[in-house]
Formats: C-alpha cells, sequence, structure tokens
C-alpha cells in the first residue's frame, strides 16, 4: 500500500500561513508604539504604551501617565446582563473610541463589575471589579466617573438617559480636562469627599 505524501504537503502547507502570519503580526506589533511616538502628535489609539480605551488592567501605570501628561481618566462600569450599558457602549462610547477629536484628551477605562478579570490596583495588589465599585460607591450600571491625574473623582454620570447622554459625556469631559490640570476652581472639587483612586 502506498501513501499519498499530499495530506501531509497541505497540512504543514496550511500551518505555515497561520505562522507566518503570526510572526508578521508579533514582528508588527512590537513596533507599534514606537509607530505611535513618531506621529508628532497626530492622534492615535496608543499613546506611550497606553492604550486611549481598554479595560482597566493597571492602574499604576494609567495614573503615571495621566500624571505625566495632564490627563483625566473616565472609568465606564458595566455588566454583562446590562442592556443599557451595551446601548451606551454602542451608541457614546465606540463612536468616541473611532473619534480622532477624543483621543489625547483623556484615558478611558472599562471595568466590566461582574467579570473574574482582575485588575492591578494602585497599592500593586490584584482587585476583583464588584469590590473596586463597592469601594468607589458605584450602586448600579452604567456608572460613569471622571478623576483627576491623582486620582481624586471629579465627576460622575449615574444611570442612562440616552437623549442626553452626549451632553452629560461632553460636559463631564470638558470638566475633567480642565481639572486635570487644575483643581482649585470649586466645579473640580464638587466630588472631592467621595471615595477617589488612592
Amino acid at each position: 500500500m502506498t501513501l499519498s505524501r499530499r495530506p501531509h504537503s497541505r497540512f504543514l502547507s496550511s500551518l505555515r500561513r497561520p505562522v507566518g502570519a503570526l510572526i508578521v503580526a508579533l514582528g508588527l506589533g512590537a513596533s507599534v508604539p514606537a509607530i505611535a511616538a513618531d506621529t508628532g502628535g497626530a492622534a492615535m489609539d496608543i499613546y506611550d504604551e497606553v492604550r486611549f480605551v481598554d479595560h482597566l488592567a493597571d492602574l499604576p501605570a494609567d495614573l503615571a501617565w495621566m500624571q505625566k501628561h495632564d490627563k483625566p481618566m473616565m472609568l465606564f462600569f458595566h455588566a454583562s446582563y446590562c442592556g443599557y450599558c451595551q446601548k451606551i457602549d454602542d451608541e457614546f462610547l465606540i463612536p468616541m473610541r473611532l473619534d480622532p477629536d477624543y483621543q489625547g484628551r483623556l484615558i478611558i477605562r472599562r471595568v466590566q463589575i461582574d467579570s473574574d478579570d482582575r485588575f492591578i490596583g494602585v497599592d500593586g495588589e490584584w482587585k476583583e471589579p464588584a469590590a473596586f465599585a463597592d469601594k468607589l460607591d458605584v450602586r448600579g450600571v452604567p456608572y460613569v466617573l471622571f478623576f483627576s491625574p491623582e486620582g481624586e473623582r471629579i465627576g460622575e454620570i449615574t444611570g442612562a438617559a440616552p437623549a442626553f447622554y452626549n451632553h452629560y459625556l461632553e460636559r463631564n469631559i470638558d470638566r475633567a480636562e480642565r481639572c486635570a490640570k487644575d483643581m482649585g476652581p470649586a466645579e473640580c472639587r464638587e466630588f472631592i469627599d467621595r471615595p477617589g483612586l488612592k
């Protein structure tokens, strides 16, 4: 009985393509931050190794970036079961991510409160999303908080009012940008007694 080598060669050929694509992707992925750094301030999805929109993963790294650049953070708390969260994500946050006018103004982090995904807290310890939300007095979702580069709370949006949500986002982002540079004005101290990131 003679065995054909054809299935074997087809298998190797099909294996080479994904492996080659993976090598190319890894090579290009390693150069993305360098490309972003060389754009001379053009709007990019990555700033100095920190993504514009991402799931919360490393709070100390985010705070360090915020302090270095005087930029605020918008923290979006959501849940897998929350239809309004998905609506806000689809109608507001995803378009913000794609709009160059928002890039460079702040960083946006997402926390899914019913997820098992942990992140590194300010103290360097692993944190659970639900416990973190509880620490920040998040009592329902969707819930959006804004923080200064020092981790002080400077704004919030509770619940969902789709007809007015864009207005609330714009107002809070504008305030967060101003307060990231100077926490002195009364508008920046409105939420100072509420829990912050530190």
